[in-house]
């Protein structure tokens, strides 16, 4: 006699729909979570390199290196690994083009605006220039014939996993 007619009815409309107000619920309680999650998940890249594309960025960067080496031009160069440096490339130019021994060549060309700071490739793509890197302590060097070149590669590998390429 208790359950039947309409005694009931807002029981009942909360048991009927109790996983969509629990869903809801838990999507309001985890937003900042589940943010920082989706967040995570949208810089991992989906595929890995392929072997070609990382030959052929390898490529690139060795002969630029050696041109700038022989011409006695200096050069910073990163290659982004697992770690992303999205934080670090926002204070340079962004250029999102192919990796190319000319196109090195031409950004660390003595006079060119881009010249003085660091090139960043991401993938087989130069994702920005004219970056500036952290740093080094000037007492975790012990040669003091390096210069700001060196330190910036030393500073920015302590805190990351990029591969960083030095002409000096």
């Amino acid at each position: 006699i208790l359950g039947r007619g309409e005694a009931f009815q807002r029981l009942t409309f909360l048991y009927d729909n109790f996983l969509t107000i629990a869903a809801v619920a838990l999507i309001v309680i985890f937003q900042p979570e589940l943010r920082r999650g989706l967040t995570q998940l949208g810089e991992t890249p989906i595929f890995r390199r392929q072997p070609q594309q990382v030959a052929r960025v390898v490529g690139a960067v060795r002969d630029a290196a050696l041109f700038l080496s022989r011409a006695r031009f200096g050069a910073i160069i990163v290659i982004e690994r697992e770690v992303p440096l999205k934080g670090i490339v926002e204070g340079g130019t962004i250029m999102n083009a192919v990796v190319s021994a000319p196109l090195l060549q031409t950004l660390f060309f003595p006079g060119t605006a881009l010249h003085d700071l660091a090139t960043v490739i991401s993938g087989d793509c130069i994702v920005a220039a004219g970056v500036q890197l952290p740093l080094a302590d000037p007492q975790t060097m012990n040669d003091e014939s390096l210069g700001s070149r060196h330190r910036a590669a030393v500073g920015l590998s302590a805190e990351c996993d990029a591969i960083v390429v030095v002409v000096s």
